[in-house]
């Protein structure tokens, strides 16, 4: 085990109440270091920590951790010199161990706790394994007996948890393929094979329904790896997908984290269209799930699915009322083009200032393929708004504000909510129209419109 750079995150509370009769207590001694504090915490995924506990180290090396609440089970890290740590398996929370900062893991001795001596003893076995071949193989034969070392590792420790997180690094062994394979119509169906089985068998190593795993970065790496590598990046494959893991999955707090992780992901992913899945993934398992969930969250994510729902790829966007700089009513049904794009943005936003010109410098490429930008502006400023047109030379563009003067009592009104209907929580925002104003690409960065217009159409013929 290497030693690694470390993020401290202060996701719950710093410290822990010490207590005259504790729910865990862990000894330490770690040579090499002395009147400093050290840090338990435990993985929440592959990217968060979180702190339980904080000890002060001795003169001599020494420090205990030890608090008032039970510990969770799962695998904890001990943070040193700040950016240095060392895993540690929690499931009895009494035991005690030792090691030197020079090489912890040679260095580790463990008491009371068969989790980690087993732990460590494996690291070990594994190093001196691997370093007494090293050299008297061939690579594909250092590797194959390497992973024999590790099965019946696995095997012999079966009862431990450890052994769950050691199987949990190995993955699926693809049968070999029994047809010949001659042509390149063989070749596509051999990896069609490896392809399908891989995928299927992809979480055969990994206990979905031990929830210890979400203190782990094992299952959020499994889960990334997967939708990233393994599915289709479309909103109903994503789903398909999600369900059958889903699926699978029937304790509450490992189905719930999947769950989040996976929403979490698509809610603004970088490939356009695939928020469609976190609708689904919301409705189905957040709003049809609701004993998983406090109130607070079902009630954000009802608003949140309001607002995204109607903006989803195919659908046709709300209708915008806007007023034109010569007064009059402008609309996005009445603008005739082939295709439109909306521009969202705040006249005094830095980013928006950037990304004008980049719009503005298309003109040709719009005018060649009948495209029209409504440029929006979020902000109810008509000085800031004209001088913004003008200052960016766009009068040729579709220019709106929501500002409307009532004709009875002079007054000024607003029409247009941008967060809640247009999902504008920054700006500038990108919405790519088709004929029927219908929404065909969201959020595509200015430079890229062209080439995504060019995709789009590819895929049309």
């Amino acid at each position: 085990m290497k030693v690694h750079v470390f993020v401290l995150l202060l996701f719950v509370g710093f410290f822990s109440v010490k207590a005259q009769n504790p729910a865990f207590e862990i000894k330490g001694k770690i040579k090499g270091l002395q009147n400093t504090e050290v840090y338990l915490a435990h993985y929440f995924g592959a990217s968060q920590q979180v702190i339980k506990d904080t000890a002060q180290v001795d003169s001599s090396g020494r420090f205990v951790f030890s608090g008032s609440e039970t510990l969770d089970e799962g695998l904890y890290l001990v943070s040193f010199n700040k950016n240095k740590y060392f895993d540690l398996v929690i499931g009895n929370t009494n035991f005690s161990f030792e090691t030197d900062t020079s090489d912890v893991v040679g260095q580790m001795k463990v008491q009371q706790s068969p989790e980690n001596e087993a732990f460590y003893a494996f690291q070990k076995d594994m190093t001196a394994a691997y370093l007494g071949m090293q050299g008297k193989q061939k690579p594909e034969q250092l590797r194959t007996e390497m992973a024999k070392i590790q099965k019946k590792w696995i095997l012999d420790h079966s009862k431990l948890f450890v052994s769950k997180l050691i199987q949990a690094s190995l993955e699926p062994e693809i049968p070999a393929y029994s047809k010949p394979v001659k042509t390149s119509k063989d070749s596509s169906e051999l990896f069609k094979f490896q392809f399908t089985y891989y995928k299927k068998h992809y979480f055969d190593n990994v206990d979905l329904n031990d929830e210890r795993f979400i203190r782990t970065p094992f299952l959020q790496k499994k889960i990334d790896k997967y939708f990233e590598d393994l599915v289709v990046q479309e909103s109903d494959s994503i789903s398909k997908d999600a369900d059958r893991l889903l699926a699978g999955i029937k304790n509450q707090a490992m189905r719930k984290y999947v769950v989040y992780k996976i929403a979490s992901t698509y809610e603004n992913h970088n490939v356009v269209g695939t928020d469609g899945a976190f609708v689904h993934l919301a409705e189905k398992y957040y709003i049809g799930e609701p004993q998983m969930w406090d109130t607070t969250t079902i009630r954000k994510m009802k608003e949140r699915i309001a607002i995204i729902k109607p903006l989803l790829i195919g659908k046709r966007i709300p209708e915008m009322f806007l007023t034109d700089p010569s007064g009059k009513l402008l609309t996005t049904a009445s603008i005739q083009a082939n295709y439109t794009i909306l521009f969202i943005y705040d006249p005094d936003c830095s980013h928006c200032k950037e990304e004008t010109p980049k719009l503005l410098k298309q003109d040709a490429f719009f005018k060649s393929k009948n495209i029209a930008v409504l440029a929006a502006c979020l902000v109810r400023d008509k000085v800031m708004w004209k001088k913004f047109i003008e200052e960016f030379k766009i009068q040729n563009w579709k220019n709106g504000i929501d500002i409307h003067i009532n004709a009875k009592t002079g007054k000024e009104e607003y029409y247009t909510d941008f967060q809640k209907t247009f999902d504008a929580y920054a700006t500038p925002v990108v919405y790519i129209l088709d004929k029927s104003k219908n929404i065909i690409g969201k959020r595509i960065p200015v430079d890229k419109i062209q080439d995504f217009l060019k995709f789009y159409e590819s895929k049309r013929k």
